[in-house]
């Protein structure tokens, strides 16, 4: 890491990460001000890649830098903001893989994790199949479009926390704002689209699934703030003060009340729904009464 880089990074606006789909809502637009509202007012954006050095999608800091110059190489995940208005497809990730084009090298799955910012009452979302249901169950259901009653669904409440390995089927519902931490992969293979004229990837999608994958899920009041799956750990952080050591990039999302971060010379103010890049420690946060700031990482 270069050491002229701030220790705390603030995301800024590429055209190339901001997402319009027709599942995106208006919540983005609200969140931002000034020149970034105007960019994005009256669209339906349904992502803002807040932290991004995937080729073709990399996000700004420093004042429009490049974010890959500004680190001096890669980020080791990829962080979004998410607004749906509609549902999202049912679809599923792959794990990591070979590299055709790098013998001996692995191309990155995309396990990744939710933390729930807002939801409309009575928002649901799907991971995992539900018990007693095959391979076969599934490909009949992407058939007949009832893929959804296959899967497991979960009650959406800001805070919710759900952590997706790679292979876990899985679908958004509508009415959601999350935060999205990833493996910098953008590969999906949807199952169902509800007749949206997309692209389908059945054959594939069905390849990579694994009928025994579960989500890892936490609400505030659970007893362990910690999740960790095979590259994607994420810490949940209650009111108070706290300090970490930060050895390598780690995303800071603001998921309730307004936190403060410190590191080196450098405060900065972390809203709702906002997010923060640490790129070394240590680090100060102060999170208020009712507040929740969640720490992620991901491991190659």
């Amino acid at each position: 890491m270069p050491a002229a880089v701030p220790a705390l990074l603030s995301p800024e606006l590429a055209p190339e990460t901001i997402q319009e789909t027709r599942w995106g809502g208006h919540r983005l637009a609200r969140l931002l001000e000034g020149r970034a509202h105007a960019q994005l007012g009256g669209r339906s954006i349904g992502e803002l890649w807040q932290f991004s050095t995937l080729p073709g999608h990399e996000s700004l800091a420093l004042g429009g830098r490049r974010l890959g110059d500004v680190l001096g190489g890669p980020l080791p995940f990829l962080a979004k903001l998410i607004d749906t208005a509609l549902p999202l497809s049912v679809q599923v990730h792959p794990d990591d893989r070979p590299d055709p084009a790098r013998p001996g090298a692995l191309l990155p799955g995309k396990e990744e994790a939710w933390i729930v910012l807002d939801a409309d009452p009575g928002a649901r979302l799907w991971a995992g199949v539900r018990p007693g249901v095959s391979r076969d169950d599934l490909a009949r259901a992407a058939e007949d479009g009832d893929i959804v009653a296959c899967l497991e669904e979960h009650v959406v409440t800001p805070g919710l926390v759900v952590l997706v390995p790679a292979g876990t089927v899985h679908a958004i519902g509508a009415g959601i704002l999350l935060a999205e931490i990833q493996q910098p992969s953008d590969c999906t293979y949807r199952l169902y689209d509800y007749g949206s004229g997309r692209p389908l990837h059945v054959e594939a999608a069905l390849a990579t699934l694994d009928v025994a994958a579960r989500p890892q899920l936490w609400r505030p009041g659970d007893a362990t703030p910690h999740l960790r799956g095979a590259h994607v750990e994420l810490e949940l952080l209650g009111p108070g003060d706290h300090a970490r050591e930060i050895g390598e990039p780690t995303l800071i999302v603001g998921a309730r009340g307004t936190a403060t971060a410190r590191a080196d010379d450098r405060k900065e103010v972390l809203r709702e729904a906002h997010l923060l890049l640490a790129v070394r420690g240590p680090l100060a946060l102060h999170v208020p009464d009712d507040g929740l700031v969640a720490l992620g990482r991901v491991h190659a």
